[in-house]
């Protein structure tokens, strides 16, 4: 009985959605048309693609980083990668993981299974430093991986010249609810030669991000999707906008839309509301297709003035 209440509230939900004045484009998922090509981008800059999710692949002034991998046709319960159960990817992943180059870091930022894909983070280069949350190594490290560093909130780690400081979110850490192990989540903030960014780990809402303030990154990025009914874990697109300007940063970035469908809102619905969100300051958001790459202006002068997340 109580699955059945299950589906029919997600159908319900589901029903709610195509009528909500966000839906016109929920089939529409913007992909760009061109795909990244990592080895074109120079190390004098900050140069992201968006590879769809929580998946970022970055040349952040020379240190390659990439960030909760997930690269295959479904995310969940893996059976020794023979296949999956979970859910089914709705846009491909622009780049396989013998096209993403090399590999200095990768930034984990919780246990969930759509963004600790094992799948997927056997196919990365063992010579990456993993970046994770509290106690992530224990699904990590026996992939093969050297260097898998668990920095607690507030503590700093760096590689090749990429200091990360890991701090807060509101959100969970468990990887097999309700039950399961109670893992970690980390927030990140990156620096090198003077340029900050914070990649923000899934979160309800909260004014924890409000803290790098004092000390603005360029580019925020936080995650939009999964509000509905996941609210007390996922902010909703407003909330993002709300929180994205107590950063002080310059541009937003948004992941976790049009890749996964993970609840009920339409797919394309937490952009389309982000951008309404914004009003006059859309222009503020950017990289806003699966695929696209963006690269932060020349322009853009070091924000970094005082010590501190």
């Amino acid at each position: 009985m109580n699955i059945r209440r299950a589906l029919t509230a997600t159908a319900l939900g589901l029903a709610l959605a195509l009528i909500s004045p966000y839906a016109r484009a929920m089939d529409v998922i913007p992909v760009s048309t061109t795909a990244p090509a990592p080895g074109t981008w120079t190390d004098g800059e900050l140069t992201i693609a968006n590879l769809g999710h929580a998946t970022l692949l970055m040349n952040y002034f020379g240190v390659h980083v990439l960030t909760d991998p997930s690269f295959f046709d479904r995310v969940g319960l893996s059976v020794d990668s023979l296949f999956t159960i979970g859910p089914r990817r709705q846009t491909p992943a622009p780049l396989a993981p013998a096209e993403l180059g090399p590999i200095d870091v990768i930034l984990i930022t919780h246990a969930h299974m759509d963004h600790t894909d094992l799948p997927s983070l056997k196919q990365m280069p063992k010579s990456a430093v993993v970046i994770s949350c509290t106690q992530c190594s224990r699904l990590v490290a026996p992939l093969g991986f050297k260097d898998v560093r668990e920095p607690k909130w507030g503590e700093e780690t760096e590689v090749k010249g990429l200091k990360v400081t890991a701090m807060g979110a509101n959100h969970w850490g468990k990887r097999w609810p309700p039950y399961g192990t109670n893992y970690g989540f980390n927030s990140y903030v990156l620096e090198k030669d003077g340029h900050r960014m914070l990649l923000a780990c899934d979160s309800a809402n909260t004014d924890i991000f409000a803290g790098v303030a004092a000390n603005p990154p360029e580019v925020a990025v936080f995650s939009i999707g999964a509000y509905d009914p996941w609210i007390w874990n996922h902010a909703n697109p407003e909330q993002v906008w709300a929180m994205f300007q107590q950063t002080h940063a310059e541009y937003l970035l948004p992941i976790h839309w049009g890749t996964f469908k993970l609840s009920n809102e339409p797919m394309t619905e937490p952009l389309t509301r982000l951008i309404s969100a914004a009003g006059d300051q859309s222009d503020r958001i950017v990289l806003r297709q699966i695929g696209g790459t963006w690269t932060l202006p020349v322009a853009a002068e070091p924000r970094v003035r005082a010590a501190g997340p």
